[in-house]
């Protein structure tokens, strides 16, 4: 699943193309539960209706727009880890105050640190992945970066879920939170 590059490529190379693929799947694994629990949490804890959702997730958007529209097209080219790895640390505070929010203000300060980061790590990964492999290899090398972020994103609702529904927000979005650590250890060895 994580063989991205052929056997032909050099071994630096692909070791380093088959860790970003596993970083990739990891973070999007991670960050599509939580995500996709966030409608659930919001209902929960405040009783958002779907307006008050829907001023949420417009909220969310804006940010990760501006983040990168303003902030990451800025960044200059070579910076993709450090910002990738940036947008990941900013997530685990951003996971764990939404998780532990008791107020909406509370709420909202941890949205705009995982819009931060939602806005960040993706293209910055993407980037990275995109360096690997010849001409030849380019399309293969992408289209298999981009259908495990795919495979991530279909399991990783239904894992978060059966942990939010299980043992509750509090624990689903710590869990979730202490998990963003693993890509972000990883993302240091690329």
């Amino acid at each position: 699943m994580f063989l991205i590059l052929s056997p032909s490529s050099c071994g630096s190379d692909r070791r380093s193309a088959r860790l970003l693929g596993l970083i990739n799947f990891l973070y999007v694994l991670i960050f599509s539960g939580l995500e996709y629990s966030l409608t659930f949490l919001t209902h929960d804890k405040f009783n958002y209706s779907g307006m008050q959702q829907g001023r949420m997730f417009l909220f969310i958007g804006t940010i990760m727009a501006l983040v990168q529209g303003g902030y990451l097209r800025r960044q200059p080219a070579g910076s993709e880890k450090k910002t990738a790895m940036t947008g990941i640390a900013v997530l685990i505070p951003g996971m764990l105050l939404v998780g532990l929010a008791s107020s909406a203000w509370l709420l909202y300060f941890g949205l705009a640190l995982y819009s931060f980061g939602a806005g960040t790590v993706v293209s910055c990964l993407t980037t990275l992945i995109s360096e690997y492999g010849n001409a030849t290899e380019k399309g293969r090398v992408m289209g298999i970066f981009r259908s495990l972020g795919a495979l991530a994103r279909a399991v990783g609702p239904a894992l978060c879920c059966s942990m939010y529904w299980s043992v509750g927000p509090f624990i689903c979005y710590s869990v979730g939170s202490v998990l963003f650590i693993i890509p972000l250890l990883l993302l240091r060895r690329v």
